[in-house]
């Protein structure tokens, strides 16, 4: 099959953990090489606002930038307006290639692709990643209403939904009336051939230290960073003779306001705590290798990679009991979910792993067992019988 893969609002190239990169950009990019790997063509397509170019960049895959809205910076806010200019520079950029099938990622992407479904009469499956409905009911950020309507439209036009977990599937049936005949659950994969155990020793930057924590993801609320801080907060002021140490990778996304090196002095942090900028996966692996434990403190997920992805290297996470980190992790076997987003819960979990690393290290072996359930080339076969089930519908 030849099949355009659509992500609009971020390129499935772009470093995870800055900008509005994040999981959903490693799922892109990691499933359109798996298929094509398999023997499938696929075209990734974005928006930019450089001049248009197109790349290969593995077996069977192409990178599409296309140029929309020129020179312009806008925001996901502003996103909107660009959809029925991303229709009509996708068509002349692919100047005719006869597409199969249309996967589309996130909202924006499934708007122009219902357009494009339309014009060149081929199923169009849709990937939500996250929706307006679940974000709010999980952490209770509003949505423009905008977003919430699009979303609705897109749903109930689609040939398919692909759903990360059964968490999600269960969302899009309650908050949108998606059928179940409708939706497929396709659980994302692990790059195993980059995750994996490491024996290479880093330096830890901080000393030694009773635990290290790491947290890898962007710098906003929904991510929860503020959370770890003020648990790390509170488990100093409790347990004053254990060091706990943080080291946290990303850039800051969205509001100027989220602060966490302020936090951080506030807690009163600042010998225990590093902020570093976004690394590449190799390099992220490594860091994961040599962690205590990986923590997910999002208030949100629709499935949590960075978990899978730590696990892979077989070190335990920490995460919140929300969306599709209860897949993610597999609770006192590979990680630790907690009930709800409460710093104080945090700090004494904190406080316990601690005083008890033997629970670390039993877990650091549930983490690499848990995390061969997750891979690509799974995800690539599973979501192709999704796209053959589409076409057979036409």
């Amino acid at each position: 099959m030849r099949i355009a893969m659509l992500s609009l609002h971020t390129s499935p190239m772009q470093q995870p953990g800055s900008g509005d990169a994040g999981g959903m950009n490693v799922y892109i990019q990691n499933l359109s090489y798996a298929l094509g790997a398999l023997g499938h063509e696929v075209h990734m397509i974005t928006r930019t606002a450089n001049e248009s170019e197109s790349l290969q960049v593995s077996e069977g895959v192409w990178m599409h930038q296309v140029q929309v809205a020129a020179e312009q910076k806008l925001s996901k806010e502003d996103l909107a307006q660009i959809i029925d200019p991303a229709v009509q520079e996708i068509n002349a950029h692919l100047q005719g290639l006869k597409i199969d099938i249309i996967h589309a990622h996130y909202w924006l992407s499934g708007m122009v692709g219902l357009q494009l479904s339309a014009q060149w009469n081929v199923p169009l499956l849709v990937s939500m990643h996250t929706s307006a409905a679940a974000k709010e009911h999980e952490s209770g950020i509003s949505e423009p209403a905008e977003r919430k309507s699009a979303e609705t439209l897109l749903l109930a036009e689609a040939a398919r939904i692909i759903a990360n977990t059964p968490v999600e599937a269960k969302q899009l049936a309650r908050f949108y009336s998606v059928p179940a005949g409708k939706l497929d659950v396709v659980m994302p994969g692990v790059n195993h051939r980059i995750f994996h155990p490491n024996q290479d020793k880093l330096r830890r930057p901080l000393g030694e230290d009773d635990l290290h924590l790491i947290y890898a993801g962007r710098m906003q609320p929904l991510k929860g960073a503020h959370l770890l801080l003020e648990a790390m907060g509170i488990a100093r002021r409790e347990a004053p003779e254990l060091r706990i140490t943080a080291s946290l990778f990303g850039a800051l996304s969205g509001s100027t306001e989220y602060d966490l090196p302020a936090l951080a002095s506030a807690e009163e942090l600042t010998d225990v705590v590093r902020f570093y900028d976004p690394l590449s996966p190799e390099k992220l692996a490594l860091v994961f290798s040599n962690a205590d434990v990986v923590a997910v403190p999002s208030l949100s997920e629709t499935f949590g990679l960075v978990a899978a992805e730590a696990q892979a290297c077989g070190t335990p996470v920490l995460a919140n009991a929300v969306g599709g980190l209860s897949y993610a992790v597999h609770d006192g076997k590979s990680g630790w979910l907690m009930p709800e987003p409460d710093p104080q819960l945090w700090a004494a979990k904190l406080i316990e792993l601690a005083r008890e690393p033997e629970q670390i290290t039993l877990a650091g072996h549930g983490a690499l067992e848990h995390s061969g359930e997750f891979t690509w080339e799974r995800a690539a076969v599973e979501t192709l019988a999704s796209y053959r089930m589409a076409k057979s519908q036409l």
